[in-house]
């Protein structure tokens, strides 16, 4: 027999995407883009930092946006998995370890992506201060061997969220130039904004066009379902200001596993 409606239903994942900037056009870039990657697999949900910057273009601003990521993990409903969407991956070891869900980054699931198979690959991204950023990410994610290069488009990230197309021959021309100057096999675009850049460029690229969100979401929908481990602190509670009660009650509750070991 046939499953039901509502059985087909019950087994849908939850993805949830983090934005961890406040621009409620990237928000809806993501969660479009997402739900269209997704299809029929999941019910994809999008939220927005509370606090922060409009986008995330300096450590300081990657280190506000980590917070913010916090705060929407321990706010967050039931879900399958959340993706933390802007190419810093900015608080993904942490909200990893706190987290009842499994936890996502846009950069670590892009890089991983795009160096499959041993294959070389190179960043075409916005923010040229960010290098150094990159440089470790794609270390901590064991593919900087594979990276050939980093190249920067003219712009900002706001720019690009409000007007793709201008930015699209650039795109192209500097893509084509990591394939035919440094050898790469594939090109990540490292952005937010970036999302579904790969139809803006089919037919136009010698080499597969990758970017952090799709890959995120297809790693997603990889993940076996699960349900959610409750989160239930015990013992001491120590002091916290201006943090949330549900944040202060995931790291609570790390802290009283810990202590169980």
């Amino acid at each position: 027999m046939s499953a039901t409606p509502a059985g087909e239903a019950a087994r849908r994942k939850r993805l949830l995407v983090i934005n961890p900037n406040t621009s409620e056009r990237i928000t809806a870039i993501l969660l479009s883009e997402a739900r269209r990657v997704a299809g029929e697999a999941a019910d994809v949900d999008a939220v927005t930092a509370p606090f922060g910057a409009a986008s995330i273009e300096c450590r300081a601003e990657l280190v506000i946006a980590a917070h913010a990521v916090l705060e929407a993990i321990a706010a967050a409903p039931p879900c399958d998995a959340a993706i933390i969407a802007a190419f810093g991956d900015p608080g993904l070891d942490a909200a990893a370890e706190i987290a009842p869900m499994p936890v996502i980054g846009l950069a670590r699931a892009g890089l991983t992506a795009a160096a499959a198979g041993g294959r070389r690959f190179a960043i075409v991204t916005l923010g040229r201060h960010m290098r150094g950023e990159l440089l470790r990410a794609a270390a901590v994610a064991g593919v900087a061997d594979r990276l050939t290069s980093i190249r920067f488009l003219d712009g900002g990230v706001l720019d690009l969220a409000h007007d793709r197309d201008t930015f699209r021959d650039a795109m192209v021309e500097a893509a084509a130039a990591c394939v035919d100057q440094e050898g790469a096999e594939a090109v990540l675009f490292g952005g937010a904004p970036f999302a579904g850049v790969g139809r803006d460029l089919e037919g136009r690229m010698s080499v597969p066009v990758l970017e952090g969100l799709s890959c995120a979401v297809q790693q997603a929908l990889e993940l076996p379902c699960g349900v959610p481990v409750p989160v239930t602190p015990g013992g001491a509670k120590k002091p916290r200001l201006d943090l949330s009660p549900a944040l202060a009650r995931l790291i609570d509750g790390l802290l009283s596993r810990r202590a169980g070991d």
